[in-house]
């Protein structure tokens, strides 16, 4: 029962990686807190989307790393999210 909600969940990830994540709203707000510091999703990370370190140096930044911050996706309060320095 569990694996086929893991299962689920997995794959509503895999097609919403495939459309841009939008301003706001609860679909872009998740992306962006979840899509590249989350554990569950770290196993695409290189693959579908580039790490946090890597992400923050492509947009010209010296570093990047995951931190515990409140969350703008209304499913968790607070979420690590990548910050760049």
């Amino acid at each position: 029962m569990i694996s086929c909600k893991i299962a689920a969940l997995i794959t509503i990830f895999i097609i919403f990686s495939f459309f841009p994540p939008t301003e706001g709203g609860p679909i872009g707000d998740c992306w962006n807190t979840w899509s590249r510091c989350t554990r569950w999703s770290s196993g695409a990370t290189g693959i579908l989307w580039k790490g946090c370190n890597n992400r923050c140096k492509e947009l010209g930044y010296k570093s990047g790393s995951c931190i515990l911050r409140p969350s703008d996706c209304p499913l968790t309060s607070k979420a690590y999210r990548c910050e760049c320095k």
